[in-house]
Formats: C-alpha cells, structure tokens, sequence
C-alpha cells in the first residue's frame, strides 16, 4: 500500500482537514488492503509518539486527493488523530510513507 506516485495529489495543511467533506466508502475494496492499512497505522503511531518521527498519508476527499506530512498521535477503528486533535477517516486513507 506504500506508494510514492503523489503527482495527483495536493500538500495539505492540517488546520484545512476541518473544512473538508469526506467520502463514504472505504477508498480500497480488498479487506487484505484494508487490514494492511490498519497494520501500517498502528505501525506509525508507535513511530510517531516514540521515536517522533512524521509519516505521509495520502487521502481522499469528496473534491480531491489530498497529501499530509505529519505526526500520528493516535488512531481509534474509524478515525487518524493529529495533533490538536484533527482528524481523518481512515476509510479516506490510500497510503501510508513511513520511514
């Protein structure tokens, strides 16, 4: 599910996630990919409160693909918490970069 094709993408900042309208499927149809995705997240998040490292999450939102670099604080079964308590479905997340 790591992938580095960001060129439909857009950078987004963190404080513009509040203002976007989410889709209500999940954006992969395997449940192997999903179940990946889930790995990759829980992965992250260890990376991101312990060694303080960011990650690239490539998402989707009703208008577009978007890209965040940053700091997984948390994770619940539905949702990617960032810092100051944005947030992003993980049904909306297409790829995860990590170190």
């Amino acid at each position: 599910m790591t992938t580095k094709n960001y060129s439909k993408c857009k950078s987004i900042d963190r404080n513009s996630i509040p203002q976007l309208e989410f889709l209500s499927k999940d954006v992969l149809v395997t449940v192997n990919s999903r179940k990946s995705r889930q790995k990759q997240l829980q992965d992250v998040t260890f990376i991101g409160n312990i060694e303080e490292k960011k990650v690239t999450l490539e998402f989707f939102s009703k208008s577009s693909c978007h890209l965040i670099y940053t700091t997984i604080w948390a994770i619940t079964n539905e949702w990617v918490v960032l810092k100051e308590k944005q947030k992003i479905p993980i049904k909306s997340i297409r790829a995860i970069e990590f170190p």
